[in-house]
């Protein structure tokens, strides 16, 4: 089935299990919720290492200029990207929020049964910028072990997405949607979103 399909389903989902759906339910819900949500933490940077250490480590050892230049463009396109969504969200975003804002009936609020703390092993930039070290230095030294182990890395990390993260993410999204139900926001966030879809 299309992942963007089932991600639709969990939206529906979620939505129609925030307002149906027994207390016990709900609460099974936002505990899987929480669980991937730090799951997902800790893999993000994991996801970065291995996938770009490994990528840079198969350029040939000419190829310096050609990844300076990449990492020039790719930096320059984030930060206009963000300048973009800066000007946007500092603009636009408060002024189609505050026209769709519906006071919410009767907010519920429920609690998962457990949450449990999984810290990643680094933050995002640490892992960033120890990728573009390695990766560069691999494919400068031509050192096998080093590029065998960033392989390998990448082939764990993309199983577990395919395996894991994937099919567990309309489950998650039906657990953000149904918190989001129970607390009486859903219609406003749907709302916004759709007005900054359309522009």
């Amino acid at each position: 089935m299309n992942l963007i399909f089932r991600l639709v389903l969990g939206i529906v989902a979620g939505i129609l299990l925030g307002q149906w759906a027994p207390e016990s339910l709900i609460r099974a819900l936002l505990t899987f919720k929480v669980l991937f949500g730090e799951l997902l933490e800790y893999a993000i940077p994991l996801i970065i290492l291995f996938f770009i250490m490994s990528g840079i480590a198969r350029l040939e050892r000419s190829s310096g200029r050609l990844l300076a230049l990449t990492m020039v463009l790719a930096y320059a396109s984030t930060t206009l990207a963000g300048l973009m969504s800066a000007v946007v969200g500092l603009e636009l975003v408060p002024h189609i929020v505050s026209h769709t804002q519906m006071p919410a009936s009767h907010p519920m609020v429920l609690q998962p049964y457990f949450a449990l703390d999984i810290p990643p092993l680094t933050d995002i930039s640490t892992a960033l910028v120890t990728a573009f070290l390695f990766g560069i230095g691999i494919s400068a030294t031509g050192h096998d072990g080093l590029r065998n182990l960033a392989d390998g890395g990448r082939d764990i990390v993309e199983r577990f997405i395919a395996k894991a993260l994937i099919p567990a993410l309309p489950f998650y999204i039906a657990g953000l949607f149904c918190e989001m139900t129970i607390a009486g926001t859903v219609a406003n966030t749907l709302k916004s979103f759709g007005m900054i879809l359309i522009l």
